[in-house]
């Protein structure tokens, strides 16, 4: 056994699953895998962005309509989250210059 595998027995107790609302609120750095589609569409909102902790990062690389361009680029203005991590964006390929998550620097 690696000392990887033997870590990960010592400290993982148990698996299970949670709202949206817990996710929002526990979560220290939250990755985004998950189909894009109508029943995702924004999933990652204003009020989502809201409950994170202020330590927070979002790292998406799932599908660019998942998130809240608008409401991620205003969480990151704000200071509501720490910053975030995104392999794609809404609107994307035709994403121009004034895109708010362009010039973002968090």
């Amino acid at each position: 056994m690696n000392s990887f595998n033997h870590a990960l027995q010592g400290s993982l107790h148990s698996i299970k699953r949670v709202g949206l609302d817990e996710l929002a609120k526990e979560s220290d750095v939250l990755f985004l895998l998950t189909p894009g589609g109508k029943e995702t569409r924004h999933l990652i909102n204003e009020t989502f962005l809201r409950k994170m902790k202020k330590t927070s990062v979002l790292v998406n690389t799932s599908r660019g309509s998942v998130v809240d361009s608008d409401a991620l680029a205003k969480a990151l203005r704000e200071g509501w989250i720490w910053g975030a991590g995104v392999d794609v964006v809404e609107g994307e390929p035709q994403i121009t210059r004034d895109h708010p998550l362009v010039n973002e620097p968090k």
